[in-house]
Order: structure tokens, then C-alpha cells, then sequence
């Protein structure tokens, strides 16, 4: 239907680009960090969505998925008319969402900061860490988010005063405990 605009869903390990200030993308993250990159004068912008780092990573530039997916959102707004100079960004994410399940949020919120600091690309705001998922939706030419903290899996899970609603709650979320 013409007119209507679409959001766009970016999955693990995408990168979105918008060119049209207008255009929208939205992801949830847990212990993964999501990146908006946007040059405000032109109002062209991306966001990307990184997986887990290898664990015990100390340099930024190991990380070769993680920085590959970096490089394809800086080098697919540069593409539409951005300048480098002008980059700003904002990041998202790096929830401890479980306990026992490791740093793994930490690491990418370390990871994201890490890098951004040395392409020396200023960072104007950033929702990182915590025990919360958070739903995004954003128009990254405008430089634009919304965020929804969303309750953690097991404060939901808890919730229910049986073993047996528990258990029904855990089949029906596609989430398996062992």
C-alpha cells in the first residue's frame, strides 16, 4: 500500500540503514547490544544488532564478527552520503537477563564502548547493562529511539504460584531450562 510505512525487524547479527527520516526499525535485546549510527546534518543513520563476543576478548579488534558488523553499519551509512566527522551514536543492551548464565551482556556493552572509542566516534546516549530486556524502536536517520524496559524471564516465570504454571509457562515461551 503506498504511503504506509513499515517497521523493520533486526535480527541477531543485521544491520539496517535508513536514508528516509521516516524510516523505522525495531529490535529486542537481552545480553546482545544494539548500535544507531547517524550523521544528524544529512539525517542518514543504521542501527545493527551484535552477538556475543568470544569470551576473555580484551582487544576490540579480535572480535572479528562483532567488528565486521560494526564496520557494515559505519561503512553503509558513510555509502548513502554520510560524513565521518559528523557520526554520532547511541547504544542499547547488555543485560545480565539470568543469573548464572555468565557475563555475556557485560562483554558486549564493553565491546560496543570499546570500539566506539577508538573510531573515535562520540557515543550521546547509551541504556546498557541491567537485568532487563529492552524492545527498541527507532528511526536512526533522525538519531531517534524509544525504549521499553521489559520484566526479566524469571521475575515472569516466578510470577506463577504453581510448579505445574511454571512449568506450562516454560513450554509455552519456546524457552527450555535444563
Amino acid at each position: 500500500m503506498p504511503g504506509v510505512a513499515t517497521t523493520r525487524h533486526v535480527s541477531q547479527g543485521e544491520v539496517f540503514i535508513a536514508y528516509n527520516r521516516e524510516a523505522s526499525c525495531g529490535t529486542i535485546l537481552g545480553s546482545c547490544v544494539a548500535t544507531v549510527i547517524w550523521d544528524p546534518v544529512v539525517e542518514i543513520g543504521g542501527l545493527n544488532h551484535l552477538l556475543l563476543p568470544p569470551s576473555g576478548a580484551l582487544d576490540p579488534y579480535s572480535e572479528e564478527h562483532e567488528v565486521n558488523l560494526m564496520e557494515l553499519l559505519i561503512n553503509g551509512v558513510l555509502r548513502q552520503g554520510a560524513s565521518r566527522a559528523r557520526l554520532e551514536a547511541k547504544v542499547f543492551g547488555g543485560a545480565r537477563m539470568i543469573d548464572g548464565l555468565g557475563t555475556t551482556g557485560p562483554a558486549n556493552a564493553a565491546f560496543v564502548e570499546r570500539y566506539l572509542e577508538a573510531e573515535r566516534i562520540p557515543c550521546t546516549a547509551r541504556s546498557l547493562g541491567g537485568r532487563h530486556a529492552r524492545r527498541l524502536l527507532a528511526w536512526p536517520a533522525q538519531g531517534r529511539i524509544q525504549q521499553l524496559r521489559l520484566r526479566r524471564f524469571d521475575e515472569v516465570i516466578n510470577q506463577y504460584d504453581s510448579a505445574a504454571l511454571r512449568a506450562r509457562a516454560l513450554r509455552l515461551s519456546g524457552v527450555e531450562l535444563l
